[in-house]
């Protein structure tokens, strides 16, 4: 029996490990990747693909899907991956996109609506700016010298307008923009269907409040030092480094070589 199979309760054998991707695999925007981190997931995704009793690597990630595509490449991941906090699947396999079909083509419609105000609101007058290539989980960046505090109320206010089919949540550089029911914990459910990997047969690793959505669904969860207090309060394990070195911690705890 191998390591990481002794920890695990019987029955709950680890298929998937899901990460999220900033704060995790690096600090986020603009930080330089831990290639010797790449290189570990990559190799346990060939392992996996080989037949051994290893778990694969996908992500569960806020990124937009070229971000998740590259990132895929990166780490030679064939399982599925989550992007837009779960708005959308790619399937590496035969480079398919698919959006959650959760999303109604009213909420669309309002989606856009709501984009248009915000953006009369806080980045015309740049104030803010938008996070390119995202299609239904949008993100906001403030443009100095404001922050995302001096905008926040003002977006909180505008999707209030919506009568709850938005939900305004703040991360620790942006504010995201997302349709209610779609989440990282709905997109974890879609996964596990398309994969046939039961949730308590997965791994994840996430930082921010927004993880927590699929992280107390997996059978076993862990977290940076980095990572906020409600995150750290919600997961089975917490590292003491930062980041990648976090991660890389996590995999050794987990024992995967």
């Amino acid at each position: 029996m191998s390591g990481y199979e002794a920890q695990n309760k019987p029955g709950h054998v680890m298929k998937l490990i899901v990460l999220d991707c900033d704060g995790i695999l690096s600090k986020g925007e603009g930080a330089a990747f831990d290639l010797r981190l790449f290189a570990r997931l990559r190799a346990l995704n060939r392992r996996a693909r080989g037949g051994e009793a290893v778990p694969a690597v996908t992500l569960n990630t806020g990124r937009p899907s070229p971000y998740v595509e590259a990132v895929l490449q990166a780490i030679d991941g064939r399982q599925p991956a989550l992007y837009e906090s779960g708005a959308g699947l790619y399937f590496p396999q035969t480079y398919r996109f698919e959006t959650n079909r959760a999303l109604s083509g009213e909420q669309k419609r309002d989606l856009q609506a709501l984009l248009e105000l915000v953006d009369q609101a806080v980045v015309t007058n740049g104030r803010a700016y938008w996070q390119p290539g995202k299609s239904v989980c949008h993100t906001l960046f403030a443009c100095k010298p404001y922050s995302i505090a001096d905008i926040e109320a003002e977006v909180q206010t505008i999707a209030a307008a919506f009568a709850g089919k938005f939900i305004v949540t703040r991360a620790k550089q942006a504010l995201n923009l997302h349709p209610a029911g779609i989440d990282k914990g709905t997109g974890l459910t879609w996964l596990a269907q398309v994969t046939g990997i039961a949730l308590p047969e997965m791994g994840g690793a996430g930082d921010t409040s927004s993880d927590i959505d699929f992280l107390r669904w997996v059978g076993r969860s862990a977290a940076p030092a980095n990572a906020t207090a409600d995150v750290k309060a919600a997961v089975d394990f917490v590292s003491t480094a930062d980041d990648a070195a976090g991660l890389h911690d996590i995999l050794d705890h987990w024992s995967m070589p």
